[in-house]
C-alpha cells in the first residue's frame, strides 16, 4: 500500500512537472505575442518608416511567436545571426539583454545592409508588400518561401491595421478642419458671424494650391487665413472652403 501511495505521488508530481514546463516553453500564443509587441512596432514604424505588420510579422515568423528556443534564451526574435554569451544553449544566433533591443537591431539590420538601405527611401510605411518582398530578395532569408510566408502572417492576423496611425490622425484632422468650415458657413449664412468678422468671401481649395498661394492670390497672410478658420497647421486638402 505504501508503495502505491508512493506511485501515485511520483506520478503527479511528473504530470506537474510536465505541465509547468510545457506552459512555460509555450509562454505566447499569436494573439497575446501581437497585443504585447505591437507598441514597440508601431513606435519604430513611426520613427522610421518601416511598416509595423512587417516588423511584427517578421517576428512572429522568426521567433515562432517568442517561443523559440532563441527567443527564449537570447531574447532574439528575428533569427539575426552574432555571438552570444548564454550558458543556457549553445547558439550562432545573436543574444539580446531585452527583446526591445532585438526590435531596435531589426530596424539597424535593414539600414546597415545595402541590399535593403534603399528600402526606406523607396517604399512608405503602408507598402508592406513591398517591404516584405524587398527583405526577401536581399537574402533575409535563404528559405523560398519567406516572403510569401510573411505576407500570409500580416493578413492572417490582419497586422496592417496597425500600419494606418499616421493616416487616420491626418483623417480625423482633415475632419475636424471641414467641421470647423461648416460651422463658420452656417454662422455666415445665419448673420451670425463676431463684429470683428468682416469678410464674407470664400474660396474652395483646389489641387496644388497651399495656404500661401492662397494668401497671396487675396492679398492676406497666412496667419490671418489660420486664425479666421481656425487651423492648427499649414495642411489644406482639395475641396476645403476657407474663410477669407
Amino acid at each position: 500500500m505504501q508503495k502505491t501511495g508512493i506511485s501515485k505521488y511520483v506520478v503527479v508530481l511528473l504530470m506537474f512537472v510536465f505541465t509547468v514546463t510545457k506552459t512555460n516553453a509555450q509562454k505566447f500564443s499569436p494573439s497575446s505575442y501581437i497585443a504585447e509587441h505591437k507598441s514597440i512596432a508601431q513606435q519604430l514604424m513611426n520613427e522610421t518608416g518601416v511598416p509595423a505588420s512587417v516588423i511584427l510579422a517578421v517576428a512572429i515568423h522568426e521567433s515562432a511567436y517568442g517561443n523559440s528556443k532563441i527567443a527564449q534564451h537570447l531574447n532574439n526574435h528575428f533569427g539575426i545571426k552574432g555571438k552570444n554569451s548564454s550558458r543556457k544553449i549553445r547558439s550562432a544566433y545573436k543574444g539580446y539583454r531585452s527583446v526591445r533591443e532585438s526590435y531596435l537591431d531589426f530596424i539597424g539590420f535593414l539600414k546597415r545592409r545595402k541590399s535593403t538601405s534603399d528600402l526606406f527611401d523607396d517604399h512608405g510605411q503602408e507598402d508592406y508588400q513591398s517591404w516584405v518582398r524587398g527583405i526577401g530578395r536581399s537574402g533575409y532569408s535563404t528559405t523560398s518561401t519567406w516572403s510569401s510566408k510573411v505576407l500570409a502572417t500580416i493578413n492572417r492576423y490582419n497586422l496592417d491595421e496597425f500600419d494606418q496611425v499616421e493616416r487616420k490622425k491626418a483623417v480625423l484632422a482633415e475632419v475636424k478642419q471641414a467641421k470647423a468650415s461648416d460651422l463658420l458657413l452656417s454662422s455666415m449664412e445665419k448673420n451670425e458671424l463676431p463684429t470683428s468678422f468682416t469678410s464674407t468671401q470664400t474660396h474652395v481649395v483646389g489641387t496644388g494650391e497651399t495656404l500661401s498661394s492662397v494668401a497671396k492670390r487675396y492679398d492676406t497672410s497666412i496667419e490671418v487665413l489660420k486664425k479666421r478658420n481656425n487651423l492648427q497647421s499649414s495642411k489644406l486638402s482639395i475641396g476645403q472652403r476657407l474663410f477669407l
